[in-house]
This record gives structure tokens, sequence and C-alpha cells, in this order.
């Protein structure tokens, strides 16, 4: 099961798949975003069903951690990016442990754990307005 979280602060409303299996950062991630954007968050603690969601949601943004049970982050990545309709959705990794080469080789914009709320709504504005544009 998944937990959603909306707020209505701004008109633009995108969805975003937070996918983070430590609970309080996954909280705290999800409350930084509704209460500073009208973006909708869903979120998972593991990738074991990313392509349910993908199917339901569509999300127009991935905020991944890297250290998941199962797959990790660069894994969800790849298995999303390798699918015919969704090799576009932008990313975001987020993890106190960034696997640079992969992230870069990518070009996913990463953060470092513990991130400022200011850094996380930066990233994830920069993020989707280069997805619109």
């Amino acid at each position: 099961m998944y937990q959603e979280h909306v707020s209505s602060f701004h008109s633009t409303q995108k969805t975003i798949l937070l996918i983070e299996d430590h609970p309080i950062f996954s909280k705290i991630f999800a409350r930084i975003i509704a209460e500073y954007t009208s973006h909708r968050v869903i979120r998972l603690s593991d990738g074991s069903q990313i392509q349910q969601v993908m199917h339901e949601a569509r999300p127009d943004l991935l905020i991944l951690d890297y250290n998941l049970p199962g797959m990790n982050g660069i894994e969800i990545y790849d298995l999303v990016h390798n699918t015919v309709g969704w090799e576009n959705i932008p990313a975001i990794m987020i993890s106190a442990n960034l696997p640079m080469r992969e992230v870069r080789q990518r070009k996913i914009p990463g953060l470092h754990k513990p991130c400022t709320s200011g850094e996380l709504l930066r990233v994830i504005e920069q993020t989707l307005q280069v997805a619109d544009d």
C-alpha cells in the first residue's frame, strides 16, 4: 500500500513518486513538498510496487533513495527508464551514500542526506522545469 499527500499552495500540480525506506525521511520529504508546493506526493518504502504505481499514478518525477530493500535506487531508475513510455520521467537521487559514478552516468541530480528543505525544493523545481522544456 502506498501513501499520498497533497497540497494546494501553488497552482501547477505534478505527481511525485517518493521511494524512501526510512519512515522519518519519507515523512519529512513528503511534508516539505506538500507544504511548499502544489505537488501530489505518493510514497513507497521500496521498489516492489513500482510498476503498479507507475501505471496507476503516472508520476511526473521520481525521488529515489539509493539504499533500499530489494532493488536499489539505480536499479529502480533503470527499470523505469528502460520501460517504453517512462523513459523520459525525470528523477532525483537522495542518499547518504550517493553512488556518484552511476548518478553522473545517468545525469540524475543528486542530494546528500540530510539535505535542507530549500535544497530539496530547489532541485525538485529545477528538475521539473527542465523536464517541461
